[in-house]
């Protein structure tokens, strides 16, 4: 069988820059501007390790798209954290508006926080 492995994640934005803006403040990703195939700005980015490009799109464009490339947004990245309580609190240092407060006991945290276009990030943590 061939090896599978994850690659990227593809949103889409009617304003990519000022989305992967958004990324780059939050998270610390590193940005860098490029094109996209439809000739558009594309915003490509590395958090952790993970590739995320963010590609413009026609404000015709909306959510029910009906293939590759014609919709707009994603539900949610997960993003795992080390320390919830210092996470958030640097997140709503810089403006970040969470949609869940940190919940969950035991082994596992979450949260929510709005991110452009309708896409949301869940911030985890585990503990020992």
């Amino acid at each position: 069988m061939p090896r599978f492995a994850p690659h990227h994640i593809h949103l889409m934005s009617h304003d990519a820059m000022a989305a992967g803006a958004f990324y780059e403040r939050m998270f610390g990703a590193e940005i860098e501007a490029s094109k996209g195939a439809n000739g558009l700005p594309r915003a490509n980015l590395k958090l952790g390790g993970q590739v995320i490009l963010i590609s413009t799109v026609l404000e015709n464009v909306t959510q029910q798209g009906a293939g590759p490339h014609s919709c707009l947004g994603l539900d949610h990245i997960g993003i795992e954290v080390d320390d919830m309580a210092e996470a958030v609190a640097e997140l709503k240092s810089k403006g970040a508006e969470f949609m869940v407060e940190p919940r969950g006991g035991g082994r596992v945290q979450i949260a929510f926080v709005r991110a452009p276009d309708g896409v949301s990030v869940e911030l985890v943590s585990y503990s020992d």
